[in-house]
Protein backbone atom coordinates (compact mmCIF):
# COMPACT_ATOMS: atom_id res chain seq x y z
CA UNK A 1 0.00 0.00 0.00
CA UNK A 2 2.56 2.29 1.01
CA UNK A 3 4.16 1.88 -2.81
CA UNK A 4 1.11 2.71 -4.13
CA UNK A 5 0.25 5.77 -2.27
CA UNK A 6 4.15 7.05 -3.11
CA UNK A 7 2.95 6.49 -6.81
CA UNK A 8 -0.09 8.50 -6.54
CA UNK A 9 1.90 11.01 -4.62
CA UNK A 10 4.22 10.99 -7.85
CA UNK A 11 1.29 11.49 -10.12
CA UNK A 12 -0.29 14.14 -7.68
CA UNK A 13 3.28 16.15 -8.04
CA UNK A 14 3.60 15.63 -11.85
CA UNK A 15 0.10 17.32 -12.00
CA UNK A 16 1.60 19.95 -9.71
CA UNK A 17 4.45 20.60 -11.80
CA UNK A 18 2.56 21.11 -14.86
CA UNK A 19 0.07 23.63 -13.23
CA UNK A 20 3.18 25.29 -12.45
CA UNK A 21 5.09 25.26 -15.71
CA UNK A 22 2.12 26.55 -16.96
CA UNK A 23 1.84 29.07 -15.10
CA UNK A 24 5.49 29.88 -16.02
CA UNK A 25 4.45 29.80 -19.53
CA UNK A 26 1.45 31.63 -18.85
CA UNK A 27 3.84 34.13 -17.66
CA UNK A 28 6.41 34.20 -20.54
CA UNK A 29 2.94 34.53 -22.40
CA UNK A 30 2.36 37.58 -20.58
CA UNK A 31 5.25 39.26 -21.30
CA UNK A 32 4.54 38.60 -25.24
CA UNK A 33 0.97 39.96 -25.04
CA UNK A 34 1.01 42.78 -27.84
CA UNK A 35 0.45 42.71 -31.48
CA UNK A 36 4.06 43.53 -32.22
CA UNK A 37 6.96 41.81 -30.73
CA UNK A 38 7.05 42.45 -26.77
CA UNK A 39 10.09 43.69 -25.25
CA UNK A 40 10.06 41.69 -22.34
CA UNK A 41 11.00 41.99 -18.65
CA UNK A 42 10.41 40.98 -15.33
CA UNK A 43 7.10 38.68 -14.63
CA UNK A 44 4.95 37.54 -11.58
CA UNK A 45 3.21 33.95 -12.49
CA UNK A 46 0.35 33.37 -10.19
CA UNK A 47 -1.48 30.03 -11.16
CA UNK A 48 -4.32 27.51 -9.06
CA UNK A 49 -5.40 23.81 -9.70
CA UNK A 50 -7.25 21.52 -7.73
CA UNK A 51 -3.85 19.45 -7.81
CA UNK A 52 -4.96 16.45 -9.07
CA UNK A 53 -3.84 16.66 -12.46
CA UNK A 54 -5.86 17.88 -15.71
CA UNK A 55 -4.03 21.54 -16.00
CA UNK A 56 -5.40 24.90 -14.36
CA UNK A 57 -5.69 28.76 -14.65
CA UNK A 58 -2.87 31.16 -15.02
CA UNK A 59 -2.49 34.56 -14.55
CA UNK A 60 0.90 36.61 -15.67
CA UNK A 61 1.87 40.58 -14.55
CA UNK A 62 5.02 42.36 -14.70
CA UNK A 63 6.42 43.13 -18.51
CA UNK A 64 3.07 42.43 -19.97
CA UNK A 65 -0.10 40.40 -18.90
CA UNK A 66 -2.27 37.85 -20.49
CA UNK A 67 -3.85 34.64 -18.95
CA UNK A 68 -4.95 31.26 -19.82
CA UNK A 69 -5.09 27.14 -19.21
CA UNK A 70 -1.70 24.59 -18.76
CA UNK A 71 -1.79 21.23 -20.06
CA UNK A 72 0.88 18.69 -19.25
CA UNK A 73 2.65 17.33 -22.63
CA UNK A 74 5.30 15.52 -24.34
CA UNK A 75 8.49 17.71 -26.06
CA UNK A 76 6.05 17.64 -29.22
CA UNK A 77 3.10 19.35 -27.36
CA UNK A 78 1.38 16.28 -27.06
CA UNK A 79 -1.41 16.19 -24.21
CA UNK A 80 0.56 13.59 -22.15
CA UNK A 81 0.18 13.25 -17.85
CA UNK A 82 3.78 12.06 -18.03
CA UNK A 83 5.56 14.66 -20.29
CA UNK A 84 7.80 17.22 -18.71
CA UNK A 85 6.98 20.07 -20.38
CA UNK A 86 3.65 22.70 -19.72
CA UNK A 87 2.05 23.96 -22.13
CA UNK A 88 0.22 27.47 -21.46
CA UNK A 89 -2.58 28.67 -23.95
CA UNK A 90 -2.88 31.94 -23.74
CA UNK A 91 -4.99 34.38 -25.37
CA UNK A 92 -2.72 35.57 -27.90
CA UNK A 93 -0.78 32.09 -28.56
CA UNK A 94 1.16 29.59 -26.95
CA UNK A 95 4.14 29.03 -24.17
CA UNK A 96 5.96 25.49 -23.82
CA UNK A 97 8.12 25.25 -20.66
CA UNK A 98 10.23 22.36 -19.21
CA UNK A 99 9.74 20.83 -15.97
CA UNK A 100 12.24 18.40 -15.53
CA UNK A 101 14.10 19.77 -12.48
CA UNK A 102 10.88 21.50 -10.77
CA UNK A 103 9.23 17.60 -11.09
CA UNK A 104 12.43 15.75 -9.38
CA UNK A 105 12.47 18.53 -6.64
CA UNK A 106 8.21 17.59 -6.37
CA UNK A 107 8.74 13.88 -6.13
CA UNK A 108 11.58 14.05 -3.58
CA UNK A 109 8.82 16.03 -1.54
CA UNK A 110 5.87 13.84 -1.98
CA UNK A 111 8.87 11.20 -1.25
CA UNK A 112 9.33 12.66 2.54
CA UNK A 113 5.62 13.31 3.27
CA UNK A 114 3.69 12.10 6.03
CA UNK A 115 -0.06 11.94 6.03
CA UNK A 116 -1.21 13.70 9.33
CA UNK A 117 -3.61 10.29 10.58
CA UNK A 118 -6.01 12.01 12.78
CA UNK A 119 -6.94 14.47 9.59
CA UNK A 120 -6.31 12.25 6.85
CA UNK A 121 -4.71 15.49 5.14
CA UNK A 122 -1.14 16.60 4.11
CA UNK A 123 0.92 19.34 2.45
CA UNK A 124 3.82 19.33 -0.07
CA UNK A 125 6.02 22.39 -0.81
CA UNK A 126 8.76 22.75 -3.71
CA UNK A 127 10.33 24.94 -6.21
CA UNK A 128 12.23 24.92 -9.23
CA UNK A 129 13.45 26.99 -12.16
CA UNK A 130 11.11 26.75 -15.53
CA UNK A 131 13.17 27.32 -19.06
CA UNK A 132 10.85 28.87 -21.61
CA UNK A 133 11.46 26.75 -24.13
CA UNK A 134 9.11 27.71 -27.05
CA UNK A 135 6.04 29.73 -28.05
CA UNK A 136 3.73 30.71 -30.65
CA UNK A 137 1.47 33.45 -31.84
CA UNK A 138 2.69 36.43 -29.83
CA UNK A 139 5.04 34.16 -28.07
CA UNK A 140 6.80 33.15 -30.67
CA UNK A 141 10.48 33.77 -30.27
CA UNK A 142 10.25 33.66 -25.95
CA UNK A 143 13.12 32.59 -24.27
CA UNK A 144 13.54 33.32 -20.45
CA UNK A 145 13.14 31.43 -17.28
CA UNK A 146 11.01 31.63 -14.18
CA UNK A 147 11.38 30.28 -10.61
CA UNK A 148 8.29 28.67 -9.67
CA UNK A 149 6.89 27.15 -6.08
CA UNK A 150 4.38 24.40 -5.67
CA UNK A 151 2.21 24.39 -2.76
CA UNK A 152 -0.54 22.01 -3.00
CA UNK A 153 -2.77 20.49 0.34
CA UNK A 154 -4.90 17.27 0.26
CA UNK A 155 -7.80 15.70 2.95
CA UNK A 156 -7.88 11.76 1.85
CA UNK A 157 -10.82 9.96 2.70
CA UNK A 158 -10.47 6.96 5.25
CA UNK A 159 -11.78 3.53 4.41
CA UNK A 160 -15.47 2.96 5.43
CA UNK A 161 -15.62 -1.25 6.01
CA UNK A 162 -13.15 -4.10 6.52
CA UNK A 163 -9.77 -4.44 8.14
CA UNK A 164 -8.90 -0.63 7.80
CA UNK A 165 -12.43 0.75 8.35
CA UNK A 166 -11.36 4.63 9.92
CA UNK A 167 -7.93 4.47 8.64
CA UNK A 168 -7.00 7.22 6.12
CA UNK A 169 -7.49 5.68 2.53
CA UNK A 170 -3.46 6.24 1.23
CA UNK A 171 -3.72 4.27 -2.26
CA UNK A 172 -3.45 4.47 -5.67
CA UNK A 173 -7.45 4.56 -6.22
CA UNK A 174 -8.08 7.10 -3.37
CA UNK A 175 -9.36 10.36 -4.72
CA UNK A 176 -8.97 13.28 -2.61
CA UNK A 177 -11.87 14.52 -0.81
CA UNK A 178 -10.74 18.26 -1.33
CA UNK A 179 -6.74 19.69 -2.78
CA UNK A 180 -6.06 22.91 -3.78
CA UNK A 181 -2.49 23.92 -5.43
CA UNK A 182 -1.29 27.22 -5.69
CA UNK A 183 1.68 28.47 -7.91
CA UNK A 184 3.74 31.76 -7.36
CA UNK A 185 6.79 32.70 -9.08
CA UNK A 186 8.89 35.39 -10.47
CA UNK A 187 11.19 35.55 -13.58
CA UNK A 188 12.26 37.26 -16.91
CA UNK A 189 11.70 36.95 -20.76
CA UNK A 190 12.95 38.05 -23.43
CA UNK A 191 11.96 38.01 -26.97
CA UNK A 192 14.05 37.23 -30.26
Amino acid sequence: MRNAFLFRRRTLALALIATAFAVAAVGAAVAAATSSTPAGGSIHIFGTSPGTGGGGKALITGAIGDHGTSLTVNKAGKPNSNGSYVKLTLTRGTIMLNKTKLDANVNRAFGSLVVNSATCSYAVVASGALPVVGGTGTYTGISGTADITVSAGFVLPRYTSGAHAGKCNESNSAQPTASLQVVDGTGTVSFS
